[in-house]
Formats: structure tokens, sequence, C-alpha cells
């Protein structure tokens, strides 16, 4: 299950207000209790959101502002305090790792029979992907696949997994070419079933996609970060614009023969119809008399083949256009839809997101250890107060999740308001929280008593 609270603050705190198992005078000062814990934490994560803030500015490719970074710059050092600072938001936001082999593994798993799609770790200097939440949802069946326009209706819909936040981290080697990342993302981005399938299956048979080298570029590399939501696993691999394919040599003679067979096929009818079309053309050339009777035989079925064929050129024209029109349609939908920001905001996003999650987990806890006893009328053990949360979350809301109860009671006691005894909890009476939660918020700023010392 999922550590993640699918609920807001504010409507959390109102629904335990609404238990009726605090007084109304309580209620309205567990209300301020939270609000404290709110300007707590938004404060707090101030300085996180500052330090990631700073340590990305020079691999921004967004930035409008000057990059005032020596010749001498520690850029490892940089990344590296940015990556802390990330983690650090992602663990409270109740993002997990995503590893590359897990996701190389989903990607294989959703990728047509016979292929092993792996993240080419050669064109990346560091890629980093963390998820949260998932769920099944029906997958969308590919129009322009021709099974599926004489499958019969199943009783069960096909479904597939999707990851409801998506956030990846990519930092291209210093030598790559950013324009060309950017211009492959757009090409696969957008694809349908069919056309990702194509792809894939030819760069499988060619050994991968052909790249061609870029220039040495600047020794800063650029560094991507997006967050998307509603991912379908069918989806990822276009997240990634440099993949490997990996086939066996059986797999790779299953799409190579049949190929070859075509093209033999196509050969050895269109040379003898260039014969007759080229003796044709070297007699009226020569001024030599034409026997059409001799030719009327061959000539009439060449002329409908080749009429035929400019039907089928015609029409693979159309449907061509037609395609582009919906890979463009496609890519916007992803971008203006799924896509919930970039490289800097993704830092402003995840504080809000961290915020939230340690907000109602020390809410959570403390009203519970205020409010409740358990059976016996005892204050909660750890396990106690975890079962208890859960069940309350899916009485109220229907919601199954996995409470970390020991990070909550962890942040109640960084806060100076958690009581143990005997392995068993509590929390102060509501006014003395309030007060240690207002003597916390002053120490913030402690200049005035500074200058009170002083004087």
């Amino acid at each position: 299950m999922e550590k993640f609270i699918p609920l807001r603050t504010a409507d959390i705190v109102e629904a335990l207000c609404s238990e009726k198992t605090l007084s109304a005078e309580m209620s309205e000062k567990f209300r301020r209790v939270a609000g404290l814990v709110q300007a707590i934490y938004h404060y707090e994560f101030h300085g996180t959101l500052m330090q990631a803030r700073d340590a990305y500015h020079p691999f921004n490719p967004d930035a409008d502002t000057l990059k005032l970074c020596g010749p001498d710059e520690d850029y490892s050092a940089r990344f590296d305090s940015m990556v802390e600072a990330l983690e650090q938001l992602l663990e409270a936001a109740n993002y997990r790792e995503l590893s590359l082999d897990e996701l190389n593994e989903i990607m294989t798993e959703a990728a047509p029979r016979g292929l092993n799609i792996e993240v080419n770790r050669e064109k990346y200097e560091k890629i980093l992907i963390y998820r949260r939440g998932k769920k099944r949802v029906q997958k969308t069946p590919d129009p322009a696949a021709w099974q599926n326009r004489f499958k019969k209706k199943k009783t069960e819909p096909e479904t597939e997994e999707m990851l409801q936040r998506l956030l990846i981290l990519i930092k291209l080697k210093s030598e790559e070419d950013v324009e060309a990342f950017y211009d492959y993302y757009t090409e696969t981005a957008g694809e349908t079933g069919q056309e990702k399938k194509r792809r894939l299956l030819g760069e499988a048979a060619l050994g991968g996609r052909q790249s061609t080298p870029s220039e040495k570029g600047s020794k800063v590399p650029t560094i991507f970060l997006k967050v998307f939501k509603n991912v379908p696993v069918s989806t990822l691999e276009t997240l990634f614009p440099d993949v490997t394919i990996r086939m066996t040599l059986v797999d790779k003679g299953l799409i190579l023969l049949p190929l070859i067979g075509g093209l033999f096929s196509v050969v050895n009818r269109v040379i003898p119809a260039l014969v007759v079309i080229g003796t044709v053309i070297a007699a009226l050339a020569l001024g030599r008399t034409i026997n059409w009777s001799d030719f009327k035989d061959k000539l009439f079925p060449i002329l409908a083949a080749f009429s035929v064929v400019g039907m089928i050129t015609f029409k693979v024209f159309a449907k061509y256009k037609n395609t582009k029109e919906k890979h463009q349609a496609r890519l916007m939908k992803t971008l203006y839809f799924h896509n919930l920001d970039n490289n800097a905001g993704v830092f402003d996003f995840l504080v809000n997101e961290a915020e939230e999650e340690e907000c109602k987990e020390t809410i959570l806890a403390y009203y519970f250890l205020l409010a409740e006893r358990n059976a016996s009328g005892q204050p909660f053990t750890l396990e106690e107060l975890d079962d208890r949360i859960e069940e309350w979350m899916q009485e109220k809301f229907g919601v199954a999740m996995d409470f970390e109860v020991d990070d909550a009671v962890r942040k109640l006691e960084e806060k100076g308001i958690l009581e143990q005894k005997d392995g068993r909890y509590s929390v102060p009476s509501i006014r003395k929280t309030l007060e240690t939660l207002d003597g916390l918020w002053d120490n913030f700023f402690p200049y005035n008593n500074e200058a009170s010392a002083e004087s």
C-alpha cells in the first residue's frame, strides 16, 4: 500500500473536528495547533528550497538570469547539494525511488513481444526516477492496429498500470547536444501505439537508433527535471528519448525474413515490368514499329499495377498526414495535461507536496493521541496508533494506506509535543502544545532576544 495520504491538510483537520470527540472550544484550539504546525513546516522547508534552487541554477536550461559561476566552480559539489535537497523533499512528500532496473523491466513488459528495452546509460551521466501512487486503468486500444479492428469485444477490458506521479531527473553528459535531445523527445513523445511499435521493431532489427555525434559542448551539463501525472506504463519509453532495444537473433530473424521475402516479391514483379516498358521506350526512340498486339497482354496489366501503386501511394501519404496530425495532438495533450512542472519549478512543486505530507502525518498522530485511547482506556502503543489511524482513513474516506507511524511520532518528538511512558504515547494538553509551538516559531528569529541580552 502507498504511504501517500490523498487528502488536503485542511480537509483532514475539518474531518477530525467533525468527529465531535473534542468540544467546540477544543476543536477551535486544535485548528490553531494545525495552523502552527503548517507555518513551522513552511518555514523549515524554505531552507531546503533555497538550497535546491541555488545548487540547480547553473544547470537550469530555462534560466533567464546570469549564471555567475567562476572558472573553478565545483559543479559536482553543486549537483550533489541539489540532489540532497531534492531527495529530502521527495522523501517527505512520500515519493519512492524507481530504480533503472525496475524501470527497464516495466518498459520491457509493456513493449511489443520479443523486445527488451533499456534506458541508454551511455547518453546520460545521471538518471533519477521517483514515483508516487499507482492504480490500474482501462487500456485504450489502438484503433490503427489491424487486430483490434476484428477483435471481438471482451467481457473484461484490458487494463494496465498507471503511475499517478512520476518525477524524472536527467543529467546529460556535457558533450550531449541539448537541441538533439529535445528534437528526438518531440518526435517520439506523441506516438500512437502502432507508430511506437513500428519504430521499436525497426530500431531493434537495425541494432538500435543511429545518432550523429555532437560537437563538444560546455563543461556545464544540462539537467532536466520533469514531473508528470497519470503516466500509463505503456508510454514510459517515450519519456526517455535514448533507449536501447535488444533482441535475440531468432527475434531479429522473425522480423527480417518476412521483410526480405516481401522485398524479393516486389523486385520480382517490378523488374519484368521495367523490362517491358524499357523495350517500348527503346523501340520508340529508334523509330521502330511497335507491334502493340505483342505488348498489350503485358502492358495493360503493368499499367493497371502502376495505377494501383499510385493509389496506394496516395493513400499512404494521406494516412501519413493524418497520423502526423494525431501525433501532434497527442504530444500537445501530453505536454499540456500530463506535465505538471519542469526544471526549477519542480522544487516549488515538491516543497508544497512535502509540507502537505509532513503536516498531515503530524496532525493525524497528534489528534488521535490527544482525543482517543485504546479499548482498555490506556494511551496507544505505536502499533495501536498505526492501526487506529489506518482504520479511520478507511472508514471515513475509503482510503487504504500504510500510515508512517514511526515518522509521525518522530515529528511530534522533534516539536516537543510528545510524551512516552512504558511504550505508550500521549501528547500534552492543547494549551501547552500551543505554547510549545509558539516558542518554536519565536525562536526561528531570535534577534530581539539577542538585542535584549546585549542591552
